[in-house]
């Protein structure tokens, strides 16, 4: 067995597997990404942005704003136990707007997370000698401070950059207590590491659109985005330290005595290489139908955790967008500009045990609510869409045989997508 403390273990917080690398994997996109399947990679939309694909910018006609939110609810469980779990974060702030009325290019900047480590992990080891608890827990992750831009290169092409700085924490305790014995004092290892690092993302889409130019005409997008390998480089400490305690409440041990204590100065952790490659087909802004797939290459780092390899990270998603009547001038109710989302997504994750592959699903549902006023663009009236967005998403990871942990999330994302014009030139006459 691999990861052997997952035996008769109780988790109590996200994920157990955040222990693994630089934790649980936040996917790209915006909570009506998450809505669809968490589909961006080839999505053009003048209202909207992704940052998952810096060639995106090129399209925008509006200042656009997005921050967005999230909360998890969870069942985690093996063959014995089970428990249940929440959490809640902050997943992004993203601007963009133009920087030409007359040249198709963008610029947009932001803070997203690229990782998230949350776990506890007990457990009870019976022996001959004194029975001890083990308690592993764990925090922190690493977010992603962006700059990038895009522009429209030839006509139907988009380029597109980004400028990623990395940065944060990410801190891992592991606490050993003997209740039962005044012989053995009990002992706890801590290390802390503060990473920051530097990377690109480089991104294309190609658009084409069936017939002449009309809003109602079927159009398709290609969009590749290659995202670089690189370095994370942290400094840290380790300390540990023997105590009087007999329970998990550390709130009331004494120490002892100091066992370790020493600064480690430029720790590296790598960051992998990844590609993506997602197709939209689309009818104006009735209908949008959305593939995608990404690997990030794992393979190539190494596992601090355990003498394994990892795996290469692989995932397939699909997203469906509805908008009944995207006439936003169109009097009637209000649920027919609604923007109704579902998607899917599949994925074979990194973490390695031998012959069983760890794998993930997911379905999601989205809500896209209106807001429209209407600004001067080039001598015309256009509608200004603004969206209040809700995602729901059921997950489940791994499985709950073979001394492993099954996870089965509800995740219920709240975003905000504002959409105005900056830099209107008044005319007087």
């Amino acid at each position: 067995m691999l990861f052997p403390f997952f035996a008769n273990a109780q988790t109590t917080t996200s994920s157990p597997y955040s222990i693994f690398g630089i934790g649980e994997l936040k996917y790209g996109g915006f909570t009506q990404h998450h809505g669809a399947g968490g589909t961006s990679i080839a999505l053009r939309d003048q209202n909207n942005f992704s940052f998952s694909n810096p060639a995106s910018y090129s399209n925008i006609k509006f200042t656009v704003y997005n921050a967005g939110a999230g909360l998890n609810f969870g069942k985690i469980a093996d063959q014995k136990t089970e428990s249940r779990t929440s959490s809640g974060n902050f997943s992004h702030f993203a601007m963009a707007f133009p920087l030409s009325t007359k040249k198709s290019m963008g610029f947009s900047f932001g803070v997203n997370q690229y990782s998230d480590v949350g776990y506890e992990i007990k457990n009870t080891v019976n022996t001959d000698t004194p029975s001890y608890f083990n308690l592993y827990n764990g925090s922190g992750g690493i977010n992603c401070l962006y700059v990038g831009y895009g522009v429209e290169l030839v006509k139907n092409l988009s380029l597109g950059a980004n400028l990623n700085i990395n940065f944060g924490n990410i801190q891992s305790r592991k606490y050993r207590v003997y209740p039962n014995s005044d012989q053995v004092y009990s002992f706890s290892d801590e290390t802390f590491y503060a990473y920051r690092g530097l990377d690109f993302d480089l991104g294309v889409q190609y658009y084409m659109q069936a017939g002449k130019k009309n809003e109602n005409k079927i159009s398709h997008t290609l969009g590749l985005v290659f995202r670089n390998n690189s370095k994370l480089y942290g400094d840290g400490y380790r300390y540990a330290e023997t105590f009087y305690g007999r329970s998990f409440d550390f709130g009331n041990i004494t120490a002892i005595d100091t066992l370790i204590f020493e600064d480690f100065k430029k720790d590296t952790v790598n960051k992998p290489l990844g590609i993506a490659i997602g197709y939209t087909l689309s009818k104006g802004d009735k209908w949008t139908l959305s593939l995608e797939a990404e690997q990030i290459l794992f393979s190539s780092i190494e596992n601090r955790v355990t003498s394994s390899a990892f795996e290469d990270n692989t995932r397939f998603s699909a997203g469906f967008s509805f908008i009944p009547s995207p006439n936003y001038g169109e009097r009637g109710s209000f649920f027919k500009h609604v923007r109704y989302s579902i998607g899917g997504r599949y994925e074979d994750l990194y973490y390695d045990f031998g012959s069983y592959t760890f794998r993930e699903f997911g379905i999601s549902f989205g809500l896209g609510l209106p807001v429209v006023k209407s600004v001067r663009l080039e001598e015309e009236k256009v509608p200004v869409v603004s969206r209040v967005n809700i995602s729901a998403e059921y997950v489940k990871r791994g499985t709950n045989t073979n001394d492993f942990i099954q996870e089965d999330y509800f995740k219920i994302g709240l975003g905000l997508n504002l959409n105005d014009k900056w830099f209107t030139k008044r005319k007087y006459r």
